[in-house]
């Protein structure tokens, strides 16, 4: 398998993962699952000094009692470390995986093993995959049908991972069939489920709820229902939504982005109370964290780094201009599906009060990074400022789309993008240019 470059910093036991070494000895000793290519099958990634959280998926399966193939991967420089977590997680992880596998070390390359669905900061994850639990659990999800009525039936539940970020939350696609006990009555149902962790599970399924309820009524969006949380607290669903992606190679593309605009104008103007996101001060805070592992991920342009981030400092007071709006938190395209003509706006795990232009700044560079042309993307900003009562300026915008310029900077690495070096370098003269720049 070809080089790939990485971080001076990267832990020596992730270069051999990706190139295949490490997997197929791992998968020799019986220790996890065979892959083609392990590189290709990452899908979570957590590079830190010297350490770092990879999660990699083999086969998805579907079956109420058979989870994915699953492994997260703790791997470390410093080999006490990494015996030191084997020595908590075999306590906190005894059990095996459906599939029989078992927490394991490596001492040669300081990689732990963590099989997936165990994972003790969401207990319940692993609860979805054992039928006679979940039928009780489901019920919950669904308005008007009682355990003295209905049951679960097994053999036609089926569950897809979506997205699982280890010790936060899993996403799950899910297809239920319910049968009546006494009447030939059968419901199927296909959920958007996801079981977080108990500390903040509470307010998710709070938050879900609010919105649920206040885009219930809007004219130029939708968003998907909520239907209901599970008794155990850390379980809820909302509807799948049919609609399909936004397609950028469709004639309508601009047409599409100026509804998308729309949507969002009113989606910020509506009056609801959620936490707020976080002030100037530690907006500025958080510029220098990102700047800080830019700099340690790509060391030979920190002067470049440092100087993009001082600037981008100086202008972040700018925003204090804006009223307080509802923001989305993580604005891309692939937030929104298209059901008829009709914008579906999703995932609202970071909502909360705040600045619209971080929406919008982060909206603009997710189609720069999708080659779509400046023309096509003044349609969407074009729009939201017709529909919107804020005015955008661009001393604003300057400031949100920096801001989301620096926070996807390093998004190429995590994807292991082998061009990940130049598209940083790209990313970081977009930068500079943005905020010198006039017009936005």
């Amino acid at each position: 398998m070809n080089h790939f470059p990485l971080p001076p910093d990267a832990p020596a036991g992730f270069s051999e993962l990706i190139s295949g070494d490490l997997w197929h000895r791992l998968a020799d000793a019986g220790l996890v699952f065979p892959l083609e290519n392990p590189r290709l099958s990452i899908r979570y990634l957590r590079l830190k000094p010297n350490a770092c959280r990879v999660f990699l998926i083999g086969e998805q399966r579907e079956k109420a009692d058979m989870p994915p193939q699953g492994m997260l991967l703790q791997i470390y420089d410093d080999k006490d470390r990494a015996q030191s977590v084997f020595n908590k997680e075999k306590t906190r992880r005894p059990l095996p995986s459906p599939d029989g596998w078992m927490t394991f070390l490596d001492k040669a390359t300081g990689v732990v093993g963590l099989p997936f669905p165990n994972d003790p900061e969401i207990p319940e994850l692993r609860r979805i995959y054992e039928p006679d639990r979940f039928r009780r659990l489901a019920l919950d999800l669904v308005k008007g049908l009682t355990p003295d009525q209905w049951r679960l039936q097994r053999s036609l539940t089926k569950f897809h991972l979506l997205a699982y970020k280890p010790g936060r939350r899993a996403v799950i696609r899910a297809k239920l069939k319910f049968r009546h006990l006494i009447e030939d009555q059968k419901i199927r149902v296909r959920l958007h489920l996801k079981v977080e962790k108990k500390s903040t599970a509470h307010r998710s399924i709070q938050q879900a709820m609010q919105i649920s309820e206040a885009t219930a009524q809007c004219e130029r969006f939708k968003t998907p229902s909520f239907l209901g949380s599970a008794s155990n607290g850390c379980l809820f669903a909302h509807e799948w939504n049919g609609g399909d992606p936004v397609d950028l190679t469709s004639s309508t593309l601009s047409t599409q982005l100026e509804s998308l605009g729309s949507a969002i104008a009113e989606f910020h103007s509506i009056p609801i109370e959620l936490p707020s996101h976080v002030p100037p001060q530690l907006i500025s805070e958080e510029v220098v964290v990102i700047a800080n592992d830019l700099q340690r991920i790509l060391p030979n342009c920190s002067k470049q780094i440092q100087e993009i981030s001082q600037e981008l400092i100086r202008q972040i007071p700018n925003l204090c201009v804006l009223p307080s709006s509802l923001l989305h938190g993580d604005l891309h395209l692939d937030q929104f599906l298209i059901e008829g003509s009709q914008p579906v706006l999703l995932d609202f795990d970071r909502a909360g009060r705040g600045y619209a232009s971080l929406d919008i700044g982060s909206m603009l560079e997710d189609l720069r990074l999708r080659e779509v042309t400046s023309e096509q993307a003044s349609s969407f900003l074009d729009s939201y400022r017709s529909e919107c009562s804020i005015e955008m300026t661009p001393k604003v915008l300057r400031v949100g789309r920096a801001l989301a310029i620096l926070r996807r900077a390093s998004e190429p690495l995590r994807n292991l993008d082998p061009s990940w070096q130049e598209k940083l370098n790209s990313s970081l003269e977009e930068c500079r240019e943005c905020l010198t720049g006039e017009e936005l």
